[in-house]
Order: structure tokens, then sequence, then C-alpha cells
């Protein structure tokens, strides 16, 4: 009976265990817009205040003065996240910002 109990309070626990990563990118822009730095979508496993200031770093090693960094928040679906990533790359060339590319490994504070 008591392990009966415990596997019926085992499986009403699935997110316990192994909790699925949830997906995020990055994107930073100069106080002008004329350039944006914008991150490969990454599962994010840090604050978000905590990664877009990780990911300023980033921007600023490479190039991006005084840059605004932002993070959305974090999805469950990294296909969401991808097409969200792409409509900002595609947003800001639109606005005629030049865009340049972190890796995700660029910046330290993802898992």
């Amino acid at each position: 009976m008591v392990r009966l109990a415990l596997a019926a309070v085992l499986l009403g626990l699935p997110g316990v265990a192994g909790a699925a990563p949830r997906w995020t990118f990055c994107v930073a822009a100069s106080r002008d817009a004329a350039e944006v730095w914008i991150s490969e979508v990454f599962p994010a496993g840090e604050a978000r205040e905590k990664l877009e200031s990780a990911f300023k770093a980033a921007a600023e090693r490479l190039g991006a003065t005084g840059a605004d960094a932002q993070c959305p928040e974090p999805r469950d679906d990294r296909t969401v996240a991808i097409n969200a990533q792409i409509d900002a790359e595609a947003f800001n060339r639109k606005m005629g910002a030049t865009l340049h590319a972190v890796p995700a490994s660029g910046f330290p504070g993802r898992r």
C-alpha cells in the first residue's frame, strides 16, 4: 500500500525530475538603433536580469557602447522562441539596422 501511494505521488510530479528547458534569445541595440546585436536561441537557466546584464557585457565587448539589452521571457516551446528571434531580426533589418550575431556561448549566465 505504501509503494502504491509513493508511486501515485511520483506520477503526480512530472516536472520535478527532469524539467524541460525554457528558451529565449537576447537583443541589444545601440542608442540610435543603427546597430543591433542578437543572440541565437538558447535554454535559459538564469533570471532575465542576469541574462540581460551578461548579454549587454558581451555586446559591449563586440562594440555596442551603451547598448540597451533585452531578453524576452523564456518560452517552453523552442520553436516559438526561434520564430520570435527570426521576427526580431526581420524587424530590425526592416528598420535599417546593421545586425551582429552573438553566439549564446559568447556570454556567461546561460545554461
